[in-house]
């Protein structure tokens, strides 16, 4: 194992999603330790979650990372982030993250700007975003991106990994690339399989009846159909019996004017990726309690 403490710096650093990743990587002795030299956050609710999750001040937040400015960087080994997905993901208007757009996404050329002005280049940085940046409607602008990142001197390396295959039961694809400052280096992202938990098995078994949006009563019966209705609204929730059992997505939410928010889950399959720009109108999970026949 190496000794080293890695140095760390993070952009667009929501809660710290991948410093927990350090953090099991320090448990099962993979590295010997690591150190938040800065993060950038502009939301004040995630400042203040970031630094009581990862026990870290509020000084080290260098805000909007329009206004930092390179050469002003404390050296880095590693620097990882994800930049806004909002004009990339399929759910939302997908305006794209041109150098010139403007967009919420287009700050990720952001970190092409600093990489060119820091005194010394972190030797790795790790970038996610949703699996849509490679399609083809964005797949220009990403190779752009991409070979902004060689001619400074990176290897690149990317990939679209699923949750699934990483023993978490959710549907979840994201888009990952790995930069290192080593024209000759190699890299080769985990494969993984298909896990076998279920949503199910990560499922508290005493819950608050306050958070169930109807009860174990259905309405009526037909061909594998039941209906169910929301305890505080007038909300029909159609489900396929079958459907359930065989763990897919198992009905629809008949009021709900939002295709993605109006699904209904299976706990005995895999949870849905859950959308940024969700509404009043949640993804719903079907849990099973008696008999319904």
């Amino acid at each position: 194992m190496n000794n080293k403490i890695i140095k760390l710096g993070s952009f667009f650093s929501g809660i710290g999603s991948p410093e927990k990743a350090l953090e099991k990587l320090k448990e099962e002795g993979i590295i010997n330790d690591f150190k938040i030299e800065f993060f950038s956050e502009i939301d004040k609710n995630a400042i203040k979650s970031y630094c009581e999750i990862h026990n870290v001040d509020a000084t080290l937040n260098l805000g909007n990372i329009k206004q930092i400015k390179g050469d002003k960087l404390p050296y880095c080994d590693l620097w990882i982030g994800g930049f806004p997905c909002q004009d990339i993901s399929c759910a939302g208007k997908m305006k794209g993250f041109n150098f010139e757009s403007s967009t919420r996404s287009s700050l990720g050329w952001e970190i092409i700007r600093l990489l060119n002005e820091v005194k010394e280049k972190p030797k790795f940085v790790i970038f996610e975003n949703v699996k849509n940046i490679t399609s083809k409607r964005f797949k220009e602008t990403l190779n752009l991106f991409k070979e902004d990142l060689i001619k400074l001197g990176y290897s690149v390396f990317d990939s679209v990994l699923n949750a699934i295959d990483f023993n978490i039961p959710q549907n979840r694809e994201r888009y990952f690339l790995v930069a290192i400052l080593n024209t000759n280096a190699k890299y080769i992202f985990p494969k993984g399989n298909k896990t076998l938990l279920k949503l199910k098995d990560f499922m508290e078994n005493e819950v608050d009846e306050k958070y169930y949006l109807s009860d174990s009563n259905y309405m009526k019966i037909e061909d594998n159909i039941i209906y169910l209705k929301n305890k505080k609204s007038d909300n029909i929730y159609e489900i396929n019996i079958d459907k359930y059992y065989n763990g897919n997505c198992c009905g629809i939410d008949k009021n709900c004017k939002f295709h993605q928010s109006s699904r209904v889950y299976s706990e005995l399959g895999y949870a849905p990726t859950l959308t940024a720009s969700n509404t009043s109108e949640n993804l719903k999970i079907l849990v099973k309690e008696g008999e319904w026949l």
